[in-house]
């Protein structure tokens, strides 16, 4: 007994617990991204037709899925933190002089980083998830008027992720935490590889560079929604029908009804806007 409690708790078995959910969450992650990417799309069709498709998956799926992602983020910490206590415990008194060899910055702030990730992400499914943190997104609606849902009301997430964004501190708070996230995966990503048994020295390079590639797509990849809202915001360039969309969502908060914001009216006016700036030119 005492050697199946000293195997299931061994830092080679915490170490194989952190690779596997860590590829589980590294691969969610890139879904993820590239379902928030299709805001880019242009207006709130692709993206409101996307979420709401998730949304409407049978709750059996839906909440297994989100139960596992759930499980694997507890255990990735978990696992992380018996670690670092492992190996504290090992060297008590510690080193007079630290010395790194090998050890990248992002190696040895993995804890760190991770911590942030994970509060994070408690924050964000709070805020555009559960929709807890601001009222006003439980009452955001949208009415498609085409493609498979044509005619129905739907949750509006172009307009939540738009009103979410435009507060600034918001918008900043995201785009620090998925640095947190790119300098947790540039280590994370090779590591986990070499956990798995799948890295020798002829990959390890190639594992490395991948890992920072990796990285640097899933900062920009979710930091483009809240950089477009910020520059759309303040500067000419509008990526994104900030101003408007504000502006509707403002007037129509305090009424206590569901709010649907009129797209048609903004593109009519931007159209107007840059048939105005043709003729003047």
């Amino acid at each position: 007994m005492s050697y199946i409690r000293k195997t299931l708790f061994s830092s080679l078995v915490k170490k194989f617990v952190m690779a596997v959910t860590g590829l589980v969450l590294v691969s969610f992650l890139l879904m993820h991204m590239l379902g928030n990417l299709q805001t880019l799309e242009g207006g709130p069709h692709a993206i409101n037709a996307y979420a709401n498709f998730l949304q409407t998956l049978p709750w059996e799926f839906l909440w297994g899925f989100r139960a596992v992602i759930a499980l694997c983020i507890v255990l990735h910490l978990l696992m992380g933190y018996l670690l670092v206590l492992e190996n504290r415990k090992a060297r008590p008194q510690g080193y007079s002089v630290k010395r790194y060899i090998k050890a990248s910055w992002a190696a040895r702030t993995m804890i760190y980083t991770g911590s942030i990730v994970v509060l994070f992400a408690l924050l964000h499914i709070l805020h555009f998830t559960m929709l807890y943190l601001d009222p006003v997104s439980k009452t955001l609606e949208w009415v498609a008027d085409s493609g498979m849902y044509e005619g129905k009301t739907i949750h509006d997430v172009y307009a939540m992720m738009i009103y979410g964004f435009n507060i600034d501190w918001v918008a900043i708070l995201y785009i620090v935490a998925m640095l947190a996230i790119a300098i947790h995966l540039t280590h994370a990503f090779s590591s986990m590889f070499q956990t798995l048994g799948l890295r020798n020295e002829k990959w390890r390079n190639i594992l490395s560079y991948v890992g920072i590639l990796y990285a640097v797509v899933i900062f920009f990849g979710f930091s483009i929604n809240p950089i477009a809202v910020l520059v759309s915001k303040y500067t000419p360039l509008e990526i994104f029908p900030v101003k408007a969309v504000c502006e509707q969502i403002e007037a129509k908060k305090c009424e206590g009804k569901d709010i649907f914001v009129d797209y048609a009216a903004i593109e009519a006016a931007c159209s107007k806007s840059c048939e105005k700036n043709n003729n003047s030119h």
